[in-house]
């Protein structure tokens, strides 16, 4: 790690790199105060800024829908509801093209992510958990501090937590002007259907 840190903690670096592009599911790791990649400028499903309009489908799909007749509100109820600050409609790219391809609105987020990860974390005991992700079934938004995240998979503290590793994934979008969370369209609203059918909280099923 002390090697690793050197690379960008020392004079050489700006001789050594000139730039490097690197991309990731989660943000880069916050170990204490000090931060061997400071220089870093990091984009995120949190803040994408200036990248957001790369992000996902977004005028593209109604005119795929129009070219190949596909009705074009159902296609927004399963793969819409991402949204970042000015792009208020971002789609799944993947499963907007297997839907057309396949004629059929169908949950094809389970043929590349398997929902054995959103189990595993919406079953924590954190507090208040259970609890929120029976209001975002239900169509609610529910307040998120996204800031106690520290970037990794293992290291969750509490129902913030979890809510923001699940944005990250994707399994959750985020309202930057509300700062809240929510299961953003009906495909993933169906993995999480499934996540909790087959969990141990019968409760919330």
């Amino acid at each position: 790690m002390q090697k690793q840190r050197g690379m960008f903690k020392s004079p050489l670096t700006d001789k050594a790199i000139l730039g490097a592009y690197m991309t990731g599911i989660l943000p880069i790791k916050k170990y204490g105060t000090q931060s061997a990649v400071s220089d870093f400028k990091e984009f995120t499903m949190l803040t994408p800024k200036r990248l957001a309009k790369y992000v996902g489908f977004q005028e593209e799909v109604k005119q795929l829908c129009e070219k190949y007749d596909v009705d074009f509100a159902e296609m927004k109820r399963w793969y819409d509801g991402y949204s970042f600050y000015r792009m208020k409609s971002i789609y799944n790219p993947n499963s907007v093209i297997e839907a057309i391809r396949n004629g059929e609105f169908l949950s094809y987020w389970a043929r590349t992510e398997t929902y054995e990860s959103l189990k595993i974390y919406i079953e924590r005991n954190e507090d208040g958990l259970k609890e929120a992700i029976v209001q975002m079934l239900g169509g609610a938004h529910v307040p998120v501090e996204v800031e106690t995240f520290r970037n990794d998979m293992i290291s969750i503290k509490c129902k913030d937590d979890v809510l923001t590793l699940l944005i990250h994934l994707g399994y959750l979008a985020y309202d930057q002007s509300t700062k809240t969370a929510f299961i953003p369209n009906e495909e993933v609203r169906q993995e999480f259907v499934r996540a909790v059918m087959a969990g141990k909280h019968r409760e919330i099923a």
